[in-house]
């Protein structure tokens, strides 16, 4: 299984009002840099870890280079607070210093002694009290391994520039970066359970679907929702905070805030759909993205966009603030993120024998899934207008045996999480 790094997406907005957004974010200097703010080694195997912290999500490209021997990292144009530099026992770092390497990309360079074999460079996304980190697993080289990957680039970051094929060139005149000797670990740090904010879709003016039983799909949600909560707390190992847990209107942009104001770690938005046609049935999974998968996600997304205006509000002024925050290319990473979690439950509510539609696994520019920095995924959990689902999502039972299956997805989602953070 991949390590979990990924993606997020923008909010599409009229030509004029979408280049202004884009020119402020580009000349807003300091505010736009990346901050290092620490890089740390730890011996993870028979390896090297080598861990910068973020102060967010980044594009990298990482590779070696020889005469002598470098560890090179680019990354977009950061401000450097990292420090004193704990110098690792193996590889045996010499120097390391940092600058511009062009507009808009600066460039991290560890001279080493020796050859050096990079494993596997891949980011992790800020979790409870760890920042977003670029990590990179490390190892000694053979020269005949060393010439064979020198060079290989590992990482997304993308544009005119490629690393040059020649050695003999001194790197550019970077600023040097301070080198102490290893001291021992920090003591770990207290363990906070994962955050999940349960949102049950629409509420008060606005009842959603109503089903052919005469329920409407604000009473289903709330109570599906009640019983996930339930169900992650008896567990012991999550914390659980809802949108609402009344019959109350809350607006979408709102409850993109409530998760991001409580810092959650991971955002699940509950629904029941209608459709035209009362024979279909299942349940299905959707995240964000600019594009619809298809046609009937695309109505759904506009469905659902909606709902603010049953309450007359106006959204075109409404996503200011949530807009220049979906234009940072960080977004993508938590998209990813969300699509590895929406991959998971679709394996999970088939593994608890619960149908969904023939692709589970649907996307589009859902506004309730807005959120930058939190995976976020909206679960039609069935038909309201379909009969037999309407009656089943009604039903106590039922509700329960689609908590087991969403809090199965969340065990999953956060057992990968836990690997990929052991550093």
């Amino acid at each position: 299984m991949p390590p979990l790094h990924f993606f997020r997406h923008r909010f599409l907005r009229p030509a004029g009002l979408l280049l202004l957004l884009l020119l402020t974010f580009f000349h807003a200097g300091q505010a736009l840099a990346l901050d290092i703010s620490d890089v740390r080694f730890g011996a993870h195997g028979e390896k090297t870890r080598m861990v910068l912290d973020m102060d967010e999500m980044a594009d990298f490209r990482v590779f070696t280079l020889s005469s002598p021997y470098r560890i090179v990292i680019d990354l977009p144009a950061f401000n450097w607070n990292a420090g004193t530099i704990e110098k690792p026992v193996n590889p045996n770092i010499t120097a390391v210093r940092h600058g511009l390497l062009k507009p808009g990309i600066s460039r991290i360079v560890f001279d080493v002694d020796h050859p050096v074999n990079i494993h596997a460079a891949f980011t992790l996304p800020a979790q409870s009290n760890k920042a977003s980190r670029l990590v990179l697993d490390l190892g000694p080289a053979s020269e005949a391994l060393f010439e064979r990957n020198k060079g290989k680039i590992f990482g997304m970051l993308s544009d005119e520039y490629a690393p040059p094929a020649a050695t003999a060139q001194a790197p550019p005149p970077y600023r040097e970066a301070s080198l102490g000797a290893m001291t021992p670990p920090k003591p770990q740090s207290v363990i906070v359970k994962p955050l999940i904010v349960i949102d049950p879709g629409h509420g008060g003016v606005d009842p959603g679907a109503s089903g052919a039983n005469g329920v409407y799909e604000r009473a289903v949600t709330l109570a599906l929702g009640k019983e996930l909560r339930k169900q992650l707390l008896a567990t012991g190992r999550y914390r659980v905070e809802m949108t609402r847990d009344t019959d109350v209107f809350i607006k979408l942009a709102d409850r993109v805030k409530f998760a991001r104001k409580h810092n959650a770690d991971l955002f699940v938005s509950l629904h029941a759909d209608s459709l035209e046609n009362g024979k279909v049935s299942g349940a299905s999974i959707y995240t964000l993205s600019e594009k619809a998968s298809d046609a009937q996600t695309a109505k759904l997304a506009a469905r659902e966009n909606r709902a603010d205006l049953v309450a007359g509000i106006d959204l075109s002024v409404e996503d200011k603030d949530v807009a220049n925050i979906l234009l940072d290319l960080a977004m993508r990473d938590t998209m990813n993120q969300s699509k590895f979690f929406a991959n998971t439950l679709v394996g999970t509510f088939k593994s608890h024998s619960l149908k969904t539609l023939d692709t589970p696994h649907r996307s589009a520019g859902f506004a309730v899934l807005k959120a930058p920095d939190i995976p976020s995924v909206l679960i039609e959990t069935g038909f309201m207008s379909n009969r037999r689902e309407a009656d089943l999502l009604n039903n106590p039972t039922h509700r329960k045996k689609l908590g087991k299956a969403i809090l199965s997805g969340i065990d999953t989602y956060f057992e990968q999480v836990r690997k990929n953070q052991k550093i």
